[in-house]
């Protein structure tokens, strides 16, 4: 294998990249060495981030064999077992059941990350675990034992999550029954933050968000991510001389902001009509469960039942038109296998392709191209799907309108104020063909816009939801009253009390074609401002370290890196739907995402500033797309990360969720499960001896056939004793070469017990 991820994406900044070569490359690889064999033991947590970046094919190429560690494992002796685990009380207790039970002949350990909590680090010194002779002999007098900084799960090559299990973690951060776990997600986001640090190698400015004149009680958050994300890239300074890495004299210090969902209430309610977005939020599956389910034909015409996960870097139709508009998308696929048809030459007539399902039966039979048959008839099926759904839901056609002129303070596409959007609102919630949770809302965007409604409103606008069910009411009510956790109570106790104020960093561009997209992220905004030094420092103080006047680069000089994109001077420009621009918005997108994947030698040469965001609570996918438009614009290296990805209806969810009602058992949260299992007691069959199994009952036949090859060996053995043979040790069994090799450790490690027993405080330094 060679030193980068066996894949067609070669950008060294993705983080799949990334994350691989730390992971596999430098960690992993360090310890195998030729000739022995080794049992790779990982668990739950691992698990996800090894497969996103690494096949178990591959891995496989490595190690002998994979296993969890509290999984019924056979003996292996002759192996040396690799323990790629994170360190919590029930996984050591996982492994001295393995030295108990002599499972392997030694053992290797990459923990995830230094432990902080006192339970942890009082087990791991204890008499259990590293106090223990024969656990500290079994790691080589705690010389085999690495602590790794992984907690990010690369989801795209500028995206990152804490973990891929946490659905929605809004109520986490904004239940109040929930407070015990906000320490340990704080912990978690810092620890995903200092692994994307040590990976791209950048010591950061920090920066947070700090809502001026504050109503909730989540309004430090940000302040105590960034003060747990200093803590621990001090202390890992502090322990590793190699870090950070030499100063480079051309490249601008890098910064990382983190802020939370409260910036932008608008963008989680919105829809949004790029492909991937529009995917991930209207089509059910996806919708729910991240999966899509189809049906397609293949070359002997048989339909066949697929499920596929839109998470392929290596699909250059994806990354392409994800983050184009619906429209484009379609139209690029359409030409794609227009093209494809066109160059077979194996293709029927094409003339009788009227249609695009003649289209697709076209493709389905064609010899050949497998893969990018398979690529594209999923793309084209789901932006069908895509299509039709908006047309049934009226997403585009009523909705939609309604949104962006409530985001752009009453102001239509045309320039003009609509004064009468409370009567618009009544008719779109009056509509029988709306779903539910689209007129919900509705309710909330018209509420922003006022700035509150009393709740006697609020109640009149869900009786035109059509909804009778006393508990879905409920629900619903319990969605406006949340609001004022996150910082914006929309319910005003009277009439006569001025509307809530909140700032807003959103921005509308009316300059582009389409009237659904002028919504931009108030995310965009902000690190546009962010990237040219020019964002309030009220509202985004640093944390610690500030530039100096030398440390702020240029601004022509950043604005030439991009002279012939003129959106890079311009913050309004993100959306380019413009008529004029079409071809190049078209070319751009492919520029955007080529560029990272073929050229990389231009890249590379040009040291970029690079730029973090990290939203906790959830971010979007307008978000996201920003974060990939401005890299491209702004000639930076942007990435964000959160706990998880949010489309509206999980935003709605959510809200039900920071519910005082609902407590940390009703919500199954994965951070709640990982706790409480790390502290567990572990299934009581890893204390058993593994027997081998009796011997099967022998025919007559093959029991006459053994006894003659017992007479064989006894007669090598006569030969080999008269001397004739080779040197003693040629045929020795493994078990001998095992026992020999195990009893030179044992001497060996007497002899230095003395002297290396003080390597254990140094792990804790």
């Amino acid at each position: 294998m060679s030193s980068s991820k066996i894949t067609k994406n070669k950008d060294p900044n993705s983080l799949l990249n990334l994350q691989y070569e730390y992971l596999i490359v430098n960690k992993l690889k360090s310890i195998i060495t030729q000739g022995n064999l080794y049992n790779l033991i990982i668990d739950t947590k691992i698990e996800p981030i090894l497969y996103r970046i690494i096949s178990k094919q591959h891995l496989l190429r490595l190690v002998t064999s994979i296993e969890f560690i509290d999984a019924k494992r056979k003996p292996n002796k002759f192996m040396s077992a690799i323990y790629l685990v994170d360190l919590t009380i029930y996984n050591m207790k996982c492994i001295i059941t393995d030295v108990q039970k002599n499972r392997y002949k030694s053992g290797h350990a990459l923990f995830l990350a230094t432990p902080t909590d006192p339970k942890t680090i009082h087990f791991f010194k204890s008499n259990q675990f590293m106090g223990n002779e024969q656990i500290f002999n079994y790691f080589n007098q705690s010389d085999s034992i690495k602590f790794i900084q992984i907690g990010l799960y690369p989801e795209e090559s500028r995206v990152f999550l804490t973990d891929n299990k946490t659905k929605n973690s809004m109520p986490i951060y904004f239940n109040d029954n929930c407070s015990e776990l906000v320490r340990h997600q704080i912990k978690l986001a810092a620890r995903s933050l200092l692994n994307l640090m040590i990976i791209t190698g950048e010591f950061p400015f920090v920066r947070y968000y700090s809502p001026q004149h504050p109503t909730h009680r989540a309004s430090t958050l940000c302040e105590f991510i960034a003060e747990e994300f200093q803590r621990q890239i001090d202390e890992y300074c502090r322990v590793n001389d190699d870090y950070p890495p030499p100063y480079t004299p051309d490249k601008p210090r890098s910064i990382l902001l983190i802020t939370d969902r409260t910036l932008d209430l608008y963008a989680p309610l919105l829809h949004e009509f790029t492909y991937q977005a529009m995917a991930m939020d209207i089509v059910e599956s996806l919708e729910r469960n991240g999966v899509y389910k189809y049906s397609a034909e293949n070359e002997a015409g048989e339909k066949m039942d697929i499920e596929a996960k839109l998470d392929d870097e290596d699909d250059e139709d994806w990354i392409n038109i994800r983050h184009l508009h619906i429209i484009e998308s379609s139209e690029i696929i359409f030409n794609k296998i227009s093209e494809l048809i066109k160059n077979n030459p194996l293709m029927i007539d094409r003339s009788k392709a009227s249609t695009s399902s003649d289209l697709m039966y076209i493709v389905a039979h064609l010899k050949g191209f497998d893969e990018e048959r398979k690529k594209l008839t999923l793309h084209k099926t789901l932006i069908d799907e895509c299509l039709d759904l908006n047309a049934d839901r009226k997403l585009a056609e009523l909705a939609a309108d309604f949104e962006q002129t409530c985001c752009a303070q009453g102001v239509n596409f045309e320039g003009e104020r609509n004064r009468h959007l409370h009567d618009d609102l009544i008719v779109l919630l009056s509509r029988d063909d709306l779903h539910i949770n689209d007129k919900m809302r509705l309710i909330l965007i018209y509420a922003f816009y006022r700035g509150g409604l009393i709740e006697s409103d609020f109640k009149k606008l869900t009786k035109f939801i059509g909804v009778n069910d006393l508990q879905i009411i409920g629900l619903i009510s319990r969605c406006f009253v949340n609001l004022a956790k996150l910082g914006f109570p929309v319910i005003k106790p009277s009439i006569k009390d001025k509307p809530m104020t909140k700032h807003t960093f959103h921005r509308i561009n009316n300059e582009g074609t389409y009237n659904t997209s002028r919504f931009q992220p108030a995310l965009k905004n902000v690190l546009t401002n962010l990237t040219r030094f020019q964002l309030d420092e009220e509202w985004f103080p640093y944390f610690r370290d500030k530039p100096l006047v030398n440390d702020i680069p240029d601004k022509k000089s950043h604005s030439s890196t991009n002279s012939s994109n003129s959106s890079a001077t311009l913050p309004t420009s993100g959306s380019l739907r413009n008529p004029r621009i079409k071809a190049q918005w078209a070319s751009s997108a492919s520029l955007r995402h080529a560029n990272s994947l073929t050229s990389t030698r231009s890249s590379s040469s040009i040291p970029k500033q690079r730029i973090f965001v990290y939203v906790a609570g959830g971010i979007t996918y307008s978000e996201m797309r920003s974060v990939y438009e401005l890299s491209h614009e702004l000639g930076r290296d942007m990435y964000i990360g959160s706990e998880s990805i949010i489309n509206p209806r999980d935003f709605l969810i959510g809200l039900q969720d920071v519910d005082t009602n609902k407590g940390i058992r009703d919500l199954e949260l994965n951070l709640s499960r990982e706790l409480e299992k790390a502290e567990s007691e572990i299934p009581r069959y890893l204390y058993e001896d593994e027997r081998p199994p009796a011997p099967p009952v022998q025919s007559p036949a093959v029991t006459k056939m053994n006894q003659f090859d017992e007479q064989v060996r006894k007669q090598q053995q006569m030969s080999s004793s008269s001397g004739a043979g080779t040197g003693p040790g040629l045929y020795r069994k493994r078990s001998d070469l095992s026992t020999g090799n195990s009893s030179m450790a044992d001497s060996n490690g007497k002899s230095k017990e003395k002297k290396k027993t003080s390597r254990l405080k140094k792990l804790f330094s």
